[in-house]
């Protein structure tokens, strides 16, 4: 029998760990894992579950509701299970564990991405669940940058240190409201948007850039950055409406990477929906090429 118990931040560094076996193309740290859990139980009605065996963590899942829609009872969860211990009922324990949780805060529609392989996929739609929407990652290598675009006269480009939250804050929450999803980001505080996002110690904030236009801010793109480790994921670019089709997005990346390659960085990831042309082709002329792929998944509660 399968035992769960209450995940701890303690967990963190194990969870990393078993993640960077299923997951290659995320980039997380244990400080940015603890970030995202505290906010979630405080805001989000969130809860962390966790299986242990004779070697350590097994299993582990967070679940929580999406306070960023307006769509009542939409809910997140992400469960993972330690590769060599797979078919032991530990995913099944655990995702038990999530959909009774959000049940009882109110969860109606639980919203997860899996890995796009054969088990995994059968897995989720034997339990209840419909398959989604398609996500492409993809690996670029730092030393391999196209030449960067010219920058037009009156656009500049600056450091989200330097262009300061509300810069950041009038792109993304946007772009955010376009992006490709089972649940649409149509209702970002700027609050629980500061607080869960400008203050997530996985941002970078020196490599992360703005892209403004006569002074107002127009297009950025987020760095998730582990020094260590000398890799960064790029986990959102966008540009306002108003600014589309004028080569702004590859001018915030191309400032972003090459700040990133100076600072030692020698490998970077991104994820983008299939639908999602515009971006794939920006990716695409940067170097990126495909390492793996995942799939958003849906279950009524």
């Amino acid at each position: 029998m399968t035992t769960v118990r209450p995940g701890t931040a303690d967990d963190a560094a194990a969870l990393l760990a078993i993640r960077n076996q299923v997951f290659p193309w995320q980039v997380n740290t244990v400080a940015g894992l603890r970030h995202g859990w505290e906010l979630a139980a405080r805001n989000a009605k969130g809860a962390l579950f966790a299986v242990d065996d004779e070697q350590g963590l097994a299993g582990f899942a967070r679940a929580d509701l999406n306070i960023f829609t307006s769509e009542a009872g939409a809910a997140g969860a992400t469960t993972i299970v330690r590769p060599d211990v797979r078919g032991r009922g530990i995913g099944n324990a655990l995702l038990a564990a999530v959909e009774a949780h959000l049940r009882s805060v109110g969860g109606r529609k639980l919203v997860v991405h899996a890995v796009d392989e054969p088990d995994t996929l059968r897995f989720l739609e034997k339990r209840g669940f419909t398959l989604t929407y398609d996500v492409r990652y993809q690996r670029l290598l730092l030393a391999d940058l196209p030449e960067a675009p010219p920058i037009p006269a009156g656009v500049t480009v600056a450091t989200m240190a330097e262009a300061g939250p509300e810069a950041v804050f009038a792109v993304d929450v946007e772009s955010m409201a376009d992006e490709p999803s089972d649940t649409p980001f149509d209702k970002i505080e700027y609050d629980d948007w500061f607080e869960d996002i400008w203050h997530d110690p996985n941002v970078d904030k020196d490599l992360s850039h703005v892209v403004l236009v006569d002074g107002e801010p127009a297009t950025m793109t987020f760095l998730y950055a582990d020094r260590e480790s000398g890799r960064f994921m790029s986990t959102g670019t966008g540009t306002r409406r108003a600014y589309r089709g004028r080569g702004l997005a590859k001018i915030a990346k191309s400032v972003a990477f090459r700040a990133a390659r100076d600072a030692g960085f020698t490998e970077g990831y991104t994820g983008n929906d299939e639908i999602n042309k515009p971006m794939l082709a920006i990716n695409e002329w940067l170097g990126y090429r495909p390492i793996g792929a995942e799939r958003s998944a849906v279950k009524e509660l």
